[in-house]
């Protein structure tokens, strides 16, 4: 064998080697080709699948945040376009569910994306239902209810079905990278096993290999990066909405808490009213505010005006008030004096009201007024008075509102009292009228018949009044009649009642009294009017004297007719008689005067 058969045979086994190797590498290479196309294409369909989910997340993030931005508005007309919006996401997300669903390759991806399907329905069906209770039936805590404890956890189970599928695409991306390096990894031996001379080729074709499925994997890892970053993003902007949620909660429970405050400040001010309104006395309605008030207000006082409106004293007290002792001028008080609530925060002594002991206490005066006119002061301490503005708006808008009710109560309550003043009392006189007086000898009549106990009745007559009227005119006559009412009033005892029973006359009932201490008090009366002085027009009139029938019970009848008509001939005696006397019937037909001298037997005297 020549050099150049040996050459030729060597050329053409290193021809057939080479050729081998060459064929060898290029089935290796083409093999390698096709695993790389193939992997491309498995990464690039689950990539745009990614792509796919990603977009979905990102309109199902769009539609949380406008789910939030409605249940934090008021105005349906903002909430119309948001709802709007919201549709179209939850459209182009129903169409990226439709696109994956048929580009879905194996069962188990159609069951990721079913479980997808299947978490969603729940999470856009309690949103409706809460979104319904919010727009059409205005139920906003029903809905913010739904909202939490509904479809917040609905929306964390579609969002991890989303995750899963996500998760289920990069497995499948992984799986293929895989078996990609796993076929690699054959053909590469078997290219080493059957071309040692190659391995700078063969190095270079696994460099080349190796920096590409490098390169698909940083871009797999950086997409995986992206997606958790997604997630992590979407997770932070949902509890951000939860306790946004969650402060709107807060909020509302406070505005609850203090409206059922206020509710029961209403009830309690219905409560005073209505038990101010039942008071027939203005002593009742005093007792009532001190037993009412401190269920607002630790600490007070009500103070009123007398009935010349010269002077402020304290009726009614409660808690630990700060009132001086009274009386004080009207004038003492900022509140009375400015006719407006006047407060008074604590160590604050620009203008402490003077019927004030303590100045370091918070206090709030408000002026009782109705029709006009000035009744009285209400004083409030509470250490709410100085607190956050909105309590002491509150307290301050409460206390205007209670004085004001009190006002009218009270108003009313002062009217009653005047009326019936005035219809029992002679208005020229200021005595009992003689209605009240039959009333009232009615009464204690009957009240001595069961205890057993006697009454005495003193029926009082001006001697020569019509003259007296002649001389000095009625002007005079009447300024006589009030002296005379000052007179009576003033020398009684006090459970007697002293009447004026018509003109001239005058009727005063004893309780208690016997016939001879009637008799005594009698005397007493006539002494005290003879030295009695009636000025008019500055000169002194002259002296006047009373003509007095003394009749009592059981001595002289049982029943009230009969005992005024036995003082009433016991009068007449006496003024037949010489008048300026006092006669005391008899239970015969003797009628005496009181200091015992007998008299005529006369008829009209039985």
């Amino acid at each position: 064998m020549t050099t150049k058969h040996i050459a030729t045979k060597l050329g053409l086994a290193f021809g057939l080697l080479v050729a081998i190797l060459i064929g060898i590498g290029f089935l290796g290479l083409s093999r390698m080709d096709q695993i790389n196309a193939n992997l491309e294409g498995v990464l690039g369909r689950r990539w745009n699948k990614l792509q796919v989910a990603r977009e979905a997340l990102a309109y199902s993030s769009r539609n949380s945040r406008i789910t939030m931005e409605v249940f934090l508005l008021n105005d349906k007309r903002l909430i119309d376009p948001l709802l709007s919006r919201r549709a179209e996401n939850t459209q182009k997300i129903s169409e990226l569910v439709a696109k994956l669903e048929e580009q879905c390759d194996s069962p188990e991806e159609k069951q990721a994306l079913a479980a997808v399907k299947g978490a969603r329905m729940p999470y856009v069906t309690s949103y409706l239902r809460a979104l319904h209770l919010l727009v059409d039936e205005k139920q906003q805590d029903a809905a913010r209810a739904v909202m939490v404890q509904e479809t917040t956890p609905a929306l964390f189970r579609y969002h991890d079905t989303w995750n899963n599928f996500v998760q289920f695409q990069m497995d499948q991306m992984d799986k293929a990278a895989k078996d990609s390096r796993a076929r690699y990894a054959r053909i590469r031996a078997l290219t080493l096993a059957l071309i040692f001379f190659a391995v700078i080729v063969a190095c270079a074709i696994a460099v080349l290999a190796t920096n590409k499925t490098t390169l698909e994997v940083k871009t797999r890892i950086r997409a995986e990066r992206e997606v958790k970053e997604l997630n992590a993003a979407l997770e932070q902007r949902v509890a951000e909405r939860t306790q946004e949620l969650a402060i709107a909660e807060d909020q509302l429970r406070s505005s609850l808490a203090g409206l059922q405050e206020y509710t029961n400040e209403i009830e309690g001010v219905n409560e005073l009213v209505e038990l101010l309104q039942s008071c027939l006395t203005l002593k009742e309605a005093n007792s009532q505010v001190a037993r009412v008030l401190p269920r607002f207000f630790p600490g007070g006082a009500l103070l009123m005006l007398n009935a010349s409106r010269n002077l402020l004293d304290s009726v009614a007290a409660w808690g630990s008030a700060s009132i001086r002792q009274g009386p004080f001028p009207p004038e003492s008080c900022w509140g009375l004096r400015r006719g407006r609530a006047h407060l008074v925060q604590a160590n604050n002594f620009g203008l402490q009201c003077g019927h004030v002991d303590q100045a370091d206490a918070a206090s709030l005066c408000i002026p009782l007024m109705a029709q006009g006119e000035s009744l009285g002061v209400l004083y409030l301490q509470d250490p709410a008075l100085s607190a956050d503005p909105q309590s002491l708006q509150r307290k301050e808008k409460f206390a205007t509102t209670l004085g004001e009710q009190m006002s009218l109560a009270f108003a009313n309550l002062m009217l009653r009292e005047t009326l019936k003043y005035q219809s029992v009392r002679d208005s020229l006189t200021g005595l009992f009228n003689r209605r009240h007086m039959e009333e009232s000898l009615a009464r204690e009549l009957l009240r001595s018949a069961r205890n057993g106990k006697p009454v005495a009745v003193l029926m009082i007559d001006i001697d020569h009044f019509k003259r007296f009227n002649d001389s000095f005119g009625h002007e005079a006559g009447d300024i006589l009649l009030r002296e005379l009412g000052s007179l009576f009033s003033s020398h009684i005892r006090g459970g007697d009642i002293a009447c004026r029973y018509g003109g001239e006359e005058f009727l005063v009932i004893m309780m208690d009294a016997s016939l001879s201490s009637a008799c005594q008090r009698a005397e007493s009366l006539k002494e005290q009017v003879r030295s009695l002085q009636i000025h008019h027009r500055g000169e002194t009139l002259r002296k006047v004297t009373v003509s007095i029938g003394v009749a009592a019970f059981p001595d002289h009848g049982t029943s009230a007719q009969e005992i005024i008509n036995r003082a009433d001939k016991a009068l007449y005696i006496a003024k037949a008689s010489g008048r300026d006397r006092v006669i005391v019937a008899q239970a015969g037909n003797e009628v005496v005067d009181s200091a015992g001298e007998g008299f005529c037997q006369c008829e009209s005297a039985t």
